[in-house]
């Protein structure tokens, strides 16, 4: 669905776009932290070109033929019903394959023939033959690049083949600039004073920070402030605005009551001391 008040970022639109205009036999893989806009990028683009996406979010249980086709009772009769993978190859999509570093290894290992260019064979439909259309696009996604997670954050990550990652471009997506947030918070919530806006963008970074590890003397947070919570927090503020501490209030419903309290009393500090008195005054006319 396309979303005409989504801001794209010049490095990560120039990446997909080269993509798209010439793969020369590669796949694409964005790799991200969750809520940095890694899913959310292909298919705004595609929308802006009028370019056909099928998808298929991967899972540990996924199978090839989830991708491919498989026969199922239609109106009382069999039918070969084809999956993603299939249409796109044969009327020239994109096809995105999200989360794919959640899937068994061993059955994406069936994605080098197509990944090499070769057609795909569809051997339980009587070994039809599809060759892909030049339109054809393979992008995929993940929150690791494929090397497992070092992290502990993302529990059923795999680490893929080495094999299998060679055929991507690897384009590795951050959260937002803080004037590219400010420009979607002014979009999202136009209603919420600058200040109120500005203030948002600072905590989300200085909690990212923390995530990431970025800050050697604090202990690293296991939840972090997407652009999607951050937009959520701001949204949420708007609704509040006339309860006590509406900041805070969001703030809890958007991100800490997922947290430990430990870490839940660290972020509401990080708010405390960014906001200052705007905090407990909870203004957001």
């Amino acid at each position: 669905k396309r979303n005409d008040g989504y801001v794209f970022r010049r490095e990560t639109l120039r990446d997909i776009l080269s993509f798209l205009d010439d793969p020369d036999g590669d796949g694409l893989y964005f790799s991200g932290h969750y809520g940095a806009g890694k899913t959310t990028l292909p298919y705004q683009v595609a929308s802006r070109l009028n370019w056909p996406v099928q998808s298929f979010t991967a899972h540990s249980r996924m199978e090839f033929d989830d991708l491919v086709g498989t026969w199922k009772l239609v109106n009382g009769s069999m039918e070969f019903v084809y999956g993603p993978l299939s249409i796109a190859m044969r009327d020239g999509h994109l096809f995105i394959l999200n989360e794919i570093d959640r899937a068994d290894p061993g059955q994406l290992a069936a994605l080098h023939d197509v990944l090499e260019g070769h057609p795909l064979v569809i051997a339980t439909n009587g070994g039809e033959i599809i060759h892909a259309h030049e339109n054809f696009r393979f992008i995929v996604n993940g929150n690791s690049l494929g090397s497992g997670d070092s992290t502990g954050l993302y529990q059923g990550v795999n680490q893929l083949d080495i094999a299998f990652l060679d055929r991507f471009r690897m384009v590795e997506v951050d959260y937002p600039t803080e004037d590219v947030e400010l420009m979607i918070l002014e979009q999202k919530t136009p209603e919420l004073p600058e200040e109120i806006r500005r203030n948002m963008v600072r905590v989300a970074n200085q909690i990212r920070r923390l995530f990431i590890g970025g800050e050697e003397s604090a202990t690293p947070l296991t939840v972090t402030m997407s652009t999607r919570t951050l937009c959520r927090w701001a949204k949420l503020s708007l609704s509040f605005r006339n309860a006590p501490n509406a900041l805070a209030y969001a703030l809890k419903q958007s991100l800490t009551a997922k947290a430990e309290p430990e870490q839940r009393i660290a972020i509401e500090q990080i708010a405390k001391d960014v906001f200052g008195s705007n905090w407990t005054q909870g203004d957001t006319q």
